[in-house]
């Protein structure tokens, strides 16, 4: 990556970049009152290019903490930078940070299709443990009927 990035806990004022970041890059966007809710009651992180004036969002994590397990809610990365690390640097952000909260389980769900997520988390030690058949809704194209697809549940003790 050629823009040098600052990886920093998300605080209430950068609400509309993730807003614009996850409307641009995620094809299920979460929308204003989810994302500011996530600000509120949730573990949040974002990386921003520093080489440019305003900052841009490039990537942000959203996660839950309760007793001793954080789940993963949201992760999204620019759709210009993927495949670059950024995603796997919010990730070790996440897990060393409620780890030192006494975080001892993290868990989170992924769409079957999205093999690229699949294939991250597996380098970081997360492992399959089940499935939810026909969880998530998909718009088939070119047709009127719509199908629906697993969710991958991963876990990983730390």
């Amino acid at each position: 990556m050629n823009v040098p990035i600052s990886l920093r806990p998300a605080i209430a004022s950068d609400l509309p970049a993730i807003i614009q970041l996850d409307a641009l890059s995620n094809p299920h966007p979460w929308g204003e009152k989810l994302v500011a809710d996530a600000l509120q009651s949730r573990e949040n992180w974002i990386l921003e290019s520093v080489g440019s004036t305003p900052h841009v969002v490039l990537g942000w994590l959203t996660a839950s903490v309760v007793l001793d397990q954080s789940e993963l809610e949201l992760i999204v990365i620019d759709s210009s930078v993927r495949r670059q690390g950024l995603a796997r640097q919010l990730m070790m952000v996440w897990s060393e940070t409620v780890a030192q909260q006494d975080v001892s389980e993290l868990l989170l769900e992924v769409r079957e299709s999205n093999v690229g997520a699949i294939s991250l988390y597996e380098s970081l030690g997360f492992e399959l443990v089940g499935r939810r058949k026909n969880y998530y809704q998909i718009e088939k194209k070119a047709q009127t009927e719509q199908g629906r697809e697993a969710a991958c549940l991963f876990t990983k003790i730390l």
